[in-house]
């Protein structure tokens, strides 16, 4: 469902988004007021867009979260949780008819600002730090995404779990939301999980504190 654009309800909000990151509130506001980016809401279950769509546009997340999942041999694996300011869609901009590559599933009630390619194009042509900001953003998500493939790249589970937590965590520490959904993004099971995470901590390379992991030894080929 599509609701009126408030560019002062939204301004400094978006301010704190990665996109918008060093951009004046008052250029912010005034594109948003000649732009042709609208906020869209969206219900607990429904999809912000699914692998088949081709409504293709960048989204920041203004409410809510989302699951950002995709379908692999062992069945639909988890690979992150959207919260409030962050992005999605940018992989498929300016790509053709080339398709998304995640489903992105409502957790709760969710709304967003959509910016269409043309208007998307139209921004980064007129303000070189939302450019700066942009490329910034997909030189992360390629760093995230190759961090990912070397722990899937190890050839045992306490491996591949170790160079997940080395490469995830924040300042040694690594916390876990939901032991289901790590499970789902490592293609794990649960009980293999669990054993695999009781194995690293009886050989002193991980200490669990509740949902909390410290990691005190990384993974070292």
């Amino acid at each position: 469902m599509s609701t009126i654009l408030d560019a002062e309800r939204y301004t400094r909000q978006l301010s704190k988004s990665i996109l918008f990151e060093g951009v004046p509130e008052d250029k912010i506001r005034a594109w948003l007021n000649r732009s042709g980016a609208f906020v869209e809401e969206y219900e607990p279950g429904e999809y912000l867009f699914k692998k088949n769509d081709n409504d293709y546009h960048l989204g920041i997340i203004l409410r809510g979260s989302a699951d950002v999942s995709r379908m692999s041999e062992d069945g639909m694996m988890h690979m992150s949780t959207l919260q409030k300011n962050d992005l999605y869609g940018a992989a498929s901009l300016f790509g053709g008819d080339m398709g998304y590559v995640t489903d992105i599933r409502c957790n709760e009630k969710v709304r967003v600002l959509v910016i269409g390619e043309d208007e998307m194009l139209s921004l980064l042509s007129e303000n070189q730090t939302v450019l700066r900001n942009y490329l910034k953003y997909l030189n992360g998500r390629i760093r995230f995404l190759n961090k990912r493939l070397d722990a899937f790249s190890k050839n045992t589970v306490t491996a591949k779990l170790q160079t997940f937590f080395a490469s995830e965590s924040k300042d040694g520490v690594y916390t876990v939301k939901n032991y289901t959904k790590l499970s789902e993004m490592l293609c794990l099971s649960r009980a293999t999980l669990y054993r695999a995470l009781e194995a690293l901590e009886a050989a002193g390379k991980i200490k669990r504190e509740g949902k909390q992991i410290n990691i005190l030894e990384e993974y070292k080929e």
